[in-house]
């Protein structure tokens, strides 16, 4: 009976874990991208309060200073976070779909094979995103699950033992192998140059979600 359940969760594996991998980098992108939002819209209430100095310098101006409320600057902000996060999920989670299960070993020689075939630092960019996001992205959903589990069961100790255990097995079985996955799937000089400018952020913005 055993054998049997193990056989037929064998053969959908090759549609869960490409779509977990696609997942959990989307709620890292996400998490990065409520980071980048709130450094942003620190960034543009500074700007604003620095223009509504000079306008209310001159009576003519004056009415400039109320024309930007923290509704509009907020908007602004999320506006290109969002923006930002739908790039970094079609860069690094995406094609995180395209993930193909392989024998137990053979990952990690096809890796370290890629990874000494290398010239420059570019091609790495995108997998170590990848890799960090993927964190962020255990994290947060290691966060949701002991939320669920205190609110539910109202047991502390419960909540951080369901955490721990979610977080070491997505750090185990999904992020690994979506760091493989973005360094497996090769692209064009240009593609990694853009990949490069919005994934660099990315890196910074991933770790600083990792709490």
């Amino acid at each position: 009976m055993e054998l049997r359940v193990s056989e037929r969760v064998n053969r959908f594996r090759w549609i869960f874990v490409p779509v977990g991998l696609c997942a959990l980098t989307a709620v890292g992108a996400h998490a990065a991208a409520d980071v980048v939002g709130d450094r942003l819209l620190w960034i543009v209430d500074r700007v604003d309060a620095l223009f509504d100095a000079i306008w209310s310098i001159w009576s003519v101006t004056a009415p400039l200073v109320e024309l930007v409320g923290l509704t509009q600057r907020t908007w602004f902000a999320r506006a290109i976070a969002l923006c930002w996060e739908l790039a970094a999920d079609a860069l690094i989670a995406i094609p995180l779909l395209g993930y193909e299960l392989r024998e137990p070993g053979k990952e990690w020689e096809l890796g370290r094979d890629l990874l000494r075939r290398a010239r420059s630092p570019l091609p790495l960019v995108r997998p170590l995103a990848t890799l960090l996001v993927a964190i962020a992205g255990a994290c947060s959903v290691a966060r949701m699950v002991q939320g669920s589990v205190q609110l539910a069961l109202h047991v502390s100790w419960l909540g951080h033992l369901a955490r721990a255990l979610v977080l070491v097995a997505a750090l185990v079985v999904l992020v690994p192998r979506a760091a493989f996955r973005s360094l497996e799937h090769e692209r064009t000089a240009r593609y990694r140059v853009a990949a490069v400018v919005i994934l660099l952020p990315l890196l910074i913005a991933a770790v600083a979600s990792w709490r």
